[in-house]
């Protein structure tokens, strides 16, 4: 009987395993489980001691990216903040915070039954709707309910043509 598991295959297993809560991948060192690679990647850096992201100004070391991006702003002494890859600025911290996101890619909002990660709490908050089936937002006209406010006013506008 042959073991070969096709890269399909595999992918839809681990995809079962993530959605169903099992954990799939697990640390050699301490046993702990995790549903992706990436995050049993990123916890095997605690045992290894390995620290790639470094802090363009002190070149402080980091095991993950987003405490280095957090870290940076320690380095902030303006009330301005400027973001370090392109020449947008914001007087409020949340902003630029938000804005590098883009640039870098992080999505530090993880929803607790999915996994999936999201740049923004509130992208999470929409995103976790669909799994509770709440329906907030209700049109005024029709009583018709929506999990997102700017889906409710979309329709909303259908009613006035």
């Amino acid at each position: 009987m042959s073991t070969y598991s096709s890269p399909m295959e595999t992918h839809l297993q681990t995809q079962e395993r993530i959605h169903t809560g099992q954990p799939t991948f697990f640390c050699p060192v301490c046993d702990r489980s995790f549903n992706k690679k990436s995050n049993l990647k990123v916890h095997l850096r605690l045992h290894s001691g390995d620290l790639p992201y470094e802090c363009p100004v002190c070149k402080k070391r980091f095991n993950e990216k987003r405490n280095m991006i957090l870290h940076c702003y320690t380095h902030q002494i303006t009330g301005s903040y400027n973001c370090s890859f392109c020449n947008y600025s914001s007087e409020i911290v949340t902003n630029i915070k938000k804005h590098i996101r883009t640039h870098t890619g992080e999505r530090p909002y993880p929803c607790t039954v999915c996994e999936k990660r999201f740049s923004s709490k509130a992208n999470l908050n929409v995103h976790f709707r669909l799994h509770t089936g709440a329906l907030p937002f209700e049109c005024p006209q029709c009583r018709k309910r929506f999990n997102e406010k700017r889906s409710m006013l979309l329709h909303l506008m259908t009613h006035n043509k």
